[in-house]
């Protein structure tokens, strides 16, 4: 018991190290699922705030680029022209969302117009778009943030305006309202505290951030990995602490193919873990019930393997009184039904030896003093033999009552008619000099244990031979029919039968009815019929009259998964 004391908690510390294992597995699993996909959300909307931020710019360039091709054909901005520009801004920049204003500027800095300054006798008319010059300065220069006179955050776009002589004639540019893309933005983001950020790539700053943080506006961001990655790699993501921001976030940069601006997406690791902190609390939750269970059954079978060393050392202590061991052993039967293994062993061993010296002895003292003994002596020693061998039989049949109360079943479909044709011609092959008609019904079958099934048939029909052999003819019958939820089987004869008020000791072990007949048996076949037909969840019973024969019925569930408790046996 020790060594298997030791087994169990290996085995203990095996599955522990086990689910240990696993659970960390999981762990590690569902972090790296929830990164990917915190990081697959994040460059998604980055792609999205690039084609977003692609299209505003771009619809904001393009109405600078019409107003200064305006300017370039006219040569400048004169006073006379001020109102057709001013107009001209109003009406462009009532479809452009994404801009605060247009303006235009002279050539000394000046204002000459802008979209949300109203002009008096302000008609509203806009010239046509003249063709542009074949002189025009291509590059549109993307300033730093600033507030606008209404105290709002805008981002200036520039765009310097030439004449076809090449002079310098003023600028044309719009101011990026920060508040539209706040709004749009408020409404893009997956998690509540998301940020997103649009940066300049060359100059290395800030330009529009979202939730607003005034001091991170404009602010350089030269440190920031985005910068110092090559313009090759359009797209990068990484974890760190963001400006302004000491905690650790992933953040996706994404970089415009044809601008210097960089668009970002960022969320806190505590956010993109939130369901993996779930997970994982479930997941060591689940492992820590598991070891607890484990620990608690290695717990209980190693109580249980000390209460059998105990009872064990009890038990040796017993063997130097063998008629009291044998009390306890039988009152330990009948309180606690012991196992089967205890049981048979005793039986095997313990009653094997004694019989061998009773029926060593009795064969020396035949032939040592059997000169000495008269007739009866002699008598008296060849029927000790024999009781001593008849004793031996009993435990034989005995130990096969164990063997079929105990014996796992293994249930599968078994062809009764196809048993019983077999017992039957088995026996008709061993007494030809008896003339015996017997018949089996077609098609008797059931599921159950087959090798069960045999040895109660065998009995059954081997007792119907027995009690049958004064019968001339001696007729034997197997039949079977539906019963309900049950298949029902019988075996008949016309032999000796008995009077059933014995009825009930029938099926009891070492009873015999016909013993002083001349019958001879053990008195265990229908105990074991009775024990193989209870465990299969059926039942047993014998109707019969002296002189008429006798038939033995028993019954079989039509689902092997049917478990009942054993009634009363049937008379009558």
């Amino acid at each position: 018991m020790r060594r298997l004391r030791v087994a169990i908690w290996a085995a203990f510390a095996l599955l522990a190290a086990l689910i240990v294992a696993v659970a960390v597995s999981l762990v590690r699993f569902d972090r790296e699922q929830a990164l990917q996909r915190t990081e697959s959300e994040l460059q998604s909307l980055s792609r999205v705030l690039e084609e977003h931020v692609a299209r505003s710019f771009g619809e904001a360039e393009s109405a600078v680029v019409e107003v200064a091709g305006m300017v370039a054909a006219r040569g400048g901005v004169d006073p006379v022209a001020e109102r057709d520009f001013h107009a001209v801004l109003r009406q462009r920049a009532a479809h452009l969302p994404e801009v605060e204003y247009l303006f235009v500027e002279r050539e000394d800095g000046s204002l000459a117009a802008r979209s949300d300054i109203p002009l008096p006798a302000d008609n509203g008319s806009a010239p046509s778009p003249r063709p542009l010059p074949q002189r025009l300065h291509e590059n549109i220069e993307i300033g730093t943030p600033t507030h606008s006179a209404n105290g709002k955050w805008v981002t200036p776009i520039t765009r310097q305006v030439f004449d076809a002589s090449g002079k310098y004639v003023g600028s044309v540019g719009a101011a990026m309202s920060h508040a539209y893309f706040d709004g749009v933005y408020r409404d893009l983001r997956l998690s509540n505290r998301d940020t997103i950020l649009i940066l300049h790539a060359t100059r290395a700053l800030t330009l529009i951030r979202h939730p607003v943080v005034d001091a991170l506006i404009g602010r350089s961001v030269v440190d920031s990995p985005a910068i110092g990655a090559g313009p090759e790699s359009r797209s990068l993501v990484v974890t760190g602490p963001l400006d302004g921001d000491p905690a650790d976030r992933i953040t996706a940069y994404r970089r415009l193919a044809d601008r210097p601006l960089i668009v970002g997406t960022s969320r806190p690791i505590d956010d993109a873990f939130a369901s993996f902190h779930e997970h994982r609390r479930r997941i060591a939750t689940g492992a820590g019930l598991m070891l607890t269970l484990l620990g608690a059954l290695a717990l209980l079978l190693h109580r249980d393997t000390m209460r059998r060393d105990d009872e064990s050392q009890i038990l040796a202590e017993l063997n130097a009184n063998l008629e009291e061991r044998v009390r306890l052993r039988t009152d330990e039967l009948e309180q606690t039904n012991r196992e089967l293994l205890n049981f048979s062993y005793s039986v095997s061993h313990d009653l094997r030896a004694p019989l061998r010296a009773i029926n060593g002895f009795a064969h020396a003292l035949e032939e040592d003093y059997g000169a000495h003994l008269d007739d009866t002596g002699r008598g008296y020693l060849v029927r000790l033999r024999k009781a001593s061998l008849r004793m031996g039989d009993l435990i034989d049949e005995l130990l096969k009552l164990a063997s079929v109360s105990h014996r796992p079943l293994h249930i599968e479909h078994t062809d009764v008619s196809a048993i019983a044709r077999e017992i039957l011609d088995d026996l008709t092959s061993h007494a030809r000099e008896r003339i015996v008609h017997f018949h089996v019904d077609n098609g008797l079958g059931a599921d159950a244990d087959a090798a069960l099934i045999r040895k109660a048939l065998e009995n059954l029909i081997g007792n119907a031979w027995k009690f049958s052999r004064d019968s001339h003819p001696a007729i034997i019958q197997v039949g079977g029919r539906p019963h309900g939820d049950e298949h029902l089987f019988y075996v008949t004869d016309n032999g000796i039968g008995f009077d059933m008020e014995h009825a009930a000791r029938l099926f009891q072990p070492f009873q015999q009815l016909h013993k002083r007949d001349g019958f001879d048996g053990s008195g265990i076949g229908l105990a074991s019929v009775r024990r193989i037909i209870e465990r299969h969840g059926g039942l047993v019973w014998a109707e019969s009259a002296p002189g008429a024969g006798t038939t033995l019925f028993f019954t079989l569930p039509r689902s092997p998964a049917m478990v009942r408790r054993p009634r009363e046996r049937r008379q009558g």
